[in-house]
């Protein structure tokens, strides 16, 4: 059915349902039943909404992808498509043409500079000896010389060895055997571990270099500068509905099988279809006046006129009819009454089974 049906036709309709159950009821007849409306309506509006944006912008090193880009001159008069479908998010940069450059990095020669941590040197002084962790660097160092180089004059006894004390070594200074540590060889001192005795340590910061990578500019010695743009187009979505109530959104009724009237306006000059009810124009329209930088729209619309039902002979339902590509489509719900009746019932029988088992247990203590 493509026309709205009218009220005498969805009277018959619930008629001929109300029949199914036993019930013979002529609801054209006056006072034989009430009718009443409540189209449904689904409306979404997106509108495809454009921002243009400049500033000046600089990066390190060398943008050759810059050169890629479109140009521009006057932003605001650049033209650019809108998407075709407004539900499309795009995006545009741009370069202002004749600003695209490159300028020399003022902090650094050539992309480096001197590094902080050594000054430049590459390294820093280190000693080249330590105490000997042997002998501690005293007069254990050898027990002749006492780490002096000086032995003691002949027939003048030594220090008597300690007990259990290690094999010692001839002295590199004094030479006498069996007298020095064996660690340091009677010098009382060691090579630096970490300088290996050079007296100098490599920085670790540059690796000896004196010089690192200037990181502002990424070492390039040099940035791009250039006045750039960026034009998008971004949906801006809006929802105007009347939804079917809860006891009918279920797969069988009318906001699945319900022949919808839908219509598509894609301009601001589009007119609401005329078969579309006033209270449903009316939560529209003020929806659908342009917006600024509005650039493209589509207004998806459908609504289906549902009626609603009750027929005297029958108080404890209440018939919903909509047109359906095959004719008139018919659903039922319990009425309100009817659901308050069995309400009250189920509530009574709880009451009464709670008093009986109160009653077991008073009998059972």
């Amino acid at each position: 059915m493509a026309r709205e049906p009218s009220a005498e036709e969805i009277l018959r309709a619930v008629e001929q349902h109300v029949s199914r159950h036993g019930i013979s009821a002529r609801l054209t007849s006056p006072g034989t039943a009430d009718l009443s409306w409540q189209s449904l309506l689904d409306c979404r509006i997106v509108r495809s909404i454009e921002t243009r944006d400049e500033r000046s912008m600089k990066d390190k090193g060398r943008r050759a992808d810059l050169a890629e880009r479109p140009t521009y001159t006057d932003l605001a008069e650049h033209p650019v498509d809108p998407p075709a479908d407004p539900d499309t998010s795009q995006r545009l940069e741009l370069v202002l043409l004749g600003s695209l450059d490159e300028v020399p990095c003022e902090g650094c020669e050539g992309g480096r500079k001197e590094c902080v941590a050594c000054r430049g040197r590459g390294g820093r002084a280190c000693p080249e000896f330590v105490k000997c962790d042997g002998c501690g660097g005293g007069i254990d160092a050898c027990w002749d010389c006492d780490g002096t180089g000086r032995p003691r004059p002949r027939g003048k006894p030594t220090e008597p060895r300690p007990a259990g004390a290690p094999q010692r070594v001839r002295c590199v200074r004094c030479h006498r055997p069996d007298s020095a540590c064996p660690t340091c060889l009677g010098r009382g001192r060691t090579d630096c571990t970490v300088c290996k005795g050079a007296g100098f340590v490599e920085c670790q910061s540059c690796k000896g270099a004196g010089r690192v990578k200037h990181v502002q500019c990424g070492g390039a010695g040099l940035f791009t500068t250039w006045t750039g743009a960026v034009i998008s187009h971004a949906p801006e979505v809006k929802t105007v509905e009347e939804p079917a109530p809860l006891y009918l959104r279920r797969p069988r009724d009318a906001t699945a099988k319900g022949h919808w009237h839908g219509t598509t306006l894609t301009s601001t000059t589009d007119k609401l279809p005329d078969d579309l009810a006033p209270e449903h124009r009316a939560m529209i329209a003020p929806h659908l006046s342009v917006k600024e930088n509005e650039v493209g729209r589509r207004v998806t619309l459908r609504h289906l006129p549902l009626a609603r039902v009750t027929a005297h002979a029958d108080p404890d339902r209440v018939y919903f009819a909509f047109p359906s590509r095959t004719g008139i489509e018919v659903v039922e719900r319990p009425s309100r009454q009817r659901v308050v009746h069995f309400t009250a019932i189920g509530s009574a029988a709880v009451a009464v089974a709670v008093l009986v088992l109160v009653l077991v247990a008073t009998v059972l203590n």
